[in-house]
């Protein structure tokens, strides 16, 4: 890598590892977030790039309005998910798949953010929810305009697009089950990591069958092994939050290079503890937290998985019979 893409990378990292590094690092963190949906975008185009970070604020804005309404937020990432569906006609359904999850992040997962006066739920008040928003609008932006010229002449192997009647049965599969999971994570557990079962599911749901059963193994196989990751992790460095947040960095970039050189099972074994690490409180609070984000991500796995294969035998069928 040239001394001038080592001085971009060491730019486009710079403002999250400087609040990670301070006070604020709950800010650090939302701009992490912002971060991801808009590399993603890069591998699409600097246009969808640039619209991913905003978007994704926005929808983390309307999650965290409706946190208390269980059927509303369920009819919300129904909605979203149903758009996501939609979006693969254009291959954009890759973003979706990080929009997702950060919105029920803050529809579920009760983000925090750090103000002048204090560290407070991102729902605590409109200026709370706006610098929340703000947060992860500049990381996506700030994303999208120093990777943009990192990438630059660059060929990135972004999602491909769909056929229409493809993007259709997928946005209907994805509408159905988060809302259905989002309800039930809202309504009936009583957890703020049940947000891992939308994640999950934005994950491992593809637009064709064959594709969601190989995604699934390698997701829950790799989130098991990155939760025990970042177990380890968490216990060796309980004492250094700003050597976590270091390790978190270099384990997203470790994921980006992933997802664009190796099997999907290795990026999930790094992104998945980087995404821990960031969103989780001290050690105890992680390492009680890692056998249930194992539980939801196994339960959302096999429920999906059962779910459309009755739905692709019932096509199938239908595909033989006018045939």
């Amino acid at each position: 890598m040239s001394p001038k893409k080592v001085g971009l990378v060491l730019l486009l990292v710079a403002p999250m590892a400087a609040l990670m590094l301070s006070p604020w690092k709950h800010d650090g963190t939302l701009v992490y977030l912002g971060m991801l949906p808009a590399g993603v975008g890069l591998l699409v185009g600097r246009g969808p790039a640039l619209v991913a970070g905003p978007f994704t604020a926005v929808c983390m804005a309307i999650g965290v309005s409706l946190s208390d309404w269980p059927l509303a937020g369920a009819l919300f990432m129904a909605a979203l998910g149903a758009c996501v569906g939609l979006s693969a006609v254009k291959g954009w359904h890759g973003i979706g798949g990080f929009v997702g999850p950060q919105t029920a992040f803050a529809l579920i997962g009760g983000p925090l953010v750090a103000l002048p006066s204090g560290t407070v739920g991102a729902s605590a008040s409109v200026g709370a929810l706006a610098a929340m928003a703000g947060w992860v609008a500049f990381g996506g932006l700030w994303t999208a305009l120093i990777g943009g010229i990192l990438t630059r002449g660059m060929h990135l192997p972004g999602p491909k697009a769909v056929p229409r009647r493809a993007a259709t049965y997928f946005a209907v599969a994805l509408a159905i089950l988060t809302g259905v999971a989002t309800y039930v994570a809202m309504g009936w557990i009583d957890s703020p990591n049940s947000w891992w079962l939308l994640l999950t599911l934005f994950v491992i749901v593809q637009p064709y069958f064959a594709a969601t059963l190989s995604r699934t193994a390698a997701r829950v196989g790799g989130t098991l092994a990155g939760a025990v990751l970042a177990g380890l992790v968490a216990h060796f460095l309980s004492g250094s939050p700003g050597i976590l947040s270091a390790v978190a960095l270099v384990l997203t970039g470790a994921a980006a290079w992933a997802y664009l050189k190796r099997p999907y099972w290795v990026f999930t074994l790094f992104l998945t503890p980087a995404v821990i690490l960031q969103t989780s409180g001290g050690e105890d609070v992680l390492l009680s937290a890692d056998l249930e984000r194992a539980l939801f991500t196994a339960a959302a796995a096999v429920v999906a998985v059962a779910v459309l294969a009755v739905g692709h035998g019932i096509l199938s069928s239908r595909t033989r019979t006018t045939t």
